[in-house]
């Protein structure tokens, strides 16, 4: 190929690459304008981010109400349960119960007699977990740890000793006189169990033979009222 000033001079036989203004010519003679790509307006985008702020914000709102409606029913759940367990068991032992130590109050509304907030009881049960003590008279008795909101359940006998030296035991309210003083039996707790959580209320009426029972449990702000009446086969 010999290359001059103004022109090249290609050897025989040899057919250049058509230049673009030949391609232009070839095509019609006018020249092709580049292509100009479009893109969004202000507007658009702000359109495009309120919406997808907005369906954020809707799916996380369901997400929310999603987890509090599982956490409600997890609580109720929970309380439920807890407050079955505490009646059936306060059912069955005072069932069997013998004698009722705690005084009740006939009805739940009356202003001179509130509903007892505890109850004890002469264990009706045979035998006895303590057996071994050859005592007649066991007694059980439930109440509610104000701090805790538990319910306590508290297996004792009646001494007029030292609770770590009593080695005869008495009934709940036996009394001696020494020394022209009259003494009380008190209470040595052989056991005590929590049995229940979440209660925020307990409170026993009613007559010997015919116990009710309401139970009040709270856990973050679920509430549930329970209540039942227990009729005293041995009272």
């Amino acid at each position: 190929m010999i290359i001059g000033k103004d022109k090249m001079k290609f050897p025989a036989g040899f057919t250049p690459a058509p230049n673009r203004r030949q391609m232009s010519e070839t095509l019609g003679g006018e020249t092709q304008p580049p292509v100009m790509v479009r893109g969004f307006t202000l507007i658009e985008i702000l359109v495009a981010s309120a919406i997808f702020v907005l369906v954020v914000s809707t799916l996380f709102d369901v997400l929310v109400s999603g987890q509090r409606v599982y956490g409600k029913g997890q609580n109720r759940n929970e309380i439920l349960q807890n407050g079955r367990v505490v009646l059936d068991r306060l059912s069955r032992e005072i069932r069997q119960a013998k004698e009722m130590v705690s005084p009740l109050p006939q009805a739940p509304d009356d202003p001179g007699f509130l509903p007892a907030m505890a109850v004890e009881f002469q264990d009706g049960h045979s035998p006895s977990p303590f057996a071994y003590l050859n005592s007649d008279y066991y007694y059980i008795r439930y109440s509610v740890a104000t701090t805790s909101k538990e319910i306590t359940r508290q297996y004792r006998v009646y001494c007029f000793e030292d609770c770590a030296s009593c080695s005869s035991f008495y009934r709940w309210n036996a009394a001696q006189v020494v020394g022209g003083e009259t003494t009380m039996a008190h209470a040595c707790n052989l056991s005590m169990e929590i049995v229940g959580e979440y209660v925020s209320g307990l409170k026993f009426w009613g007559s010997s033979d015919l116990i009710n029972i309401k139970l009040d449990l709270l856990l973050n702000k679920e509430i549930l009222n329970l209540s039942t009446k227990v009729f005293g086969a041995n009272l």
